[in-house]
Order: structure tokens, then C-alpha cells, then sequence
């Protein structure tokens, strides 16, 4: 299953009746990068009346409607994040506030409508998944080393010699396992050791 976040920054903005909102849309691997980015934002907008947010990190999501109606912004802006199919990414949207009260729909519609331009300016970026093997390779059959690096271009080997040969962890990018195994099955002799390692 192929899996998305985004590759940058998007931005959208929506107006109602004088209020003004500025959504951004962005990549958040985790909540210490999400609350760095709010940090900055509301140095930039320091002057504006609310600083809603949403995100989504694994499974886990929060949102936040700041002062607003209960369940009239940060909820509708996971909504459209929820919709965009992409992972770890997260909304921020600020108001300057008009002077004119918009209301429950209104304000569904201006942070909804705002981070739904935001996520339609942001790049995504495809996530290559990358799996761990430990494998060991007899003193005969060195030579595979330069064979999988030339076959599989994402491998990363790091290991240590020993009296038998070389043991260690091979890292590849997931579409290149089919490559990686045929070539330990068919001149592995039958001498090569190697089994995936689990939480990658």
C-alpha cells in the first residue's frame, strides 16, 4: 500500500463578512514538530484572535478550536485532512476576526473552506517503506556484497567481520526484496544466512 505526507507547505485563505483566515497545511512526523510550527506561526500572526488546529501523527489526531464554538473549526479542518489521504500532517488556521459574527455554519465552512485551499497547494511526497535483514555471509561468498549493492540501489549494509565471514543488518527500500531474496536464494549455495527483522 502506497503511503503519502506531505512534501511541503501549502497555503489557503478564506474571507467572510471582514474575517480573514490563513490555513497552513504541513508535514508533522511527530508533536514536537507540530507544536514548533504552531510556535511560529503565532509569532507571525501575533495579532490575530484565534489559532486553530488539527492534525493527524500515526493513528493518533487532536484538534483544537481555540476560543471558537466547540466543533466549529478544528474539527472540520481534520475533516479535510482526513479526506486528503495523506499521513502525519497537520492544519494550522488563523482569524482576524471582522468585527461580524459568522455563526456555526459559517465558521464550519471559512476554516473547512481555507484548509481545503491549503491541502490543495500542498506536494506530497511518496514514503519508500525500508526493511531490515540481519544477514551473514561466509568468506566465499564476499563478493555478494558488491552484487546486492549493484542490484538493489537503496541497500545499506552495516556489520562487522568475524570468523566466519560477515554478519550484519542490510536496510533496503520494500520493491527491492524480491530482488534482494531471489539473488540470496540462487547463489546463497545455500550458505547464506538472512531473516527480516521486525518494527521497521
Amino acid at each position: 500500500m502506497r503511503s503519502f505526507v506531505p512534501g511541503g507547505e501549502g497555503y489557503g485563505e478564506h474571507e467572510d463578512r471582514g474575517s480573514k483566515f490563513y490555513a497552513c497545511v504541513f508535514h508533522a512526523k511527530d508533536q514536537v514538530s507540530f507544536q514548533e510550527r504552531l510556535s511560529q506561526i503565532k509569532k507571525e500572526h501575533a495579532k490575530a484572535r484565534h489559532w486553530c488546529w488539527a492534525w493527524r501523527i500515526g493513528e493518533a489526531y487532536r484538534f483544537e478550536d481555540d476560543g471558537e464554538p466547540g466543533g466549529t473549526a478544528g474539527r472540520p479542518m481534520l475533516q479535510v485532512l482526513e479526506g486528503s489521504g495523506l499521513s502525519n500532517v497537520a492544519a494550522i488556521c488563523v482569524r482576524y476576526f471582522g468585527g461580524v459574527k459568522l455563526g456555526t455554519g459559517g465558521l464550519m465552512r471559512a476554516y473547512s473552506g481555507a484548509t481545503a485551499r491549503a491541502l490543495d497547494g500542498t506536494p506530497r511526497e511518496e514514503v519508500i517503506q525500508r526493511m531490515d535483514f540481519h544477514l551473514t555471509l561466509p568468506f566465499e561468498l564476499l563478493g555478494m556484497r558488491a552484487e546486492l549493492e549493484a542490484l538493489c540501489s537503496s541497500i545499506h549494509l552495516e556489520g562487522d567481520f568475524n570468523d566466519e565471514g560477515w554478519s550484519g543488518v542490510a536496510t533496503i527500500n520494500e520493491n527491492e526484496k524480491p530482488v534482494f531474496e531471489n539473488l540470496l536464494f540462487e547463489k546463497g549455495k545455500g550458505k547464506v544466512k538472512w531473516s527480516q527483522q521486525e518494527g521497521r
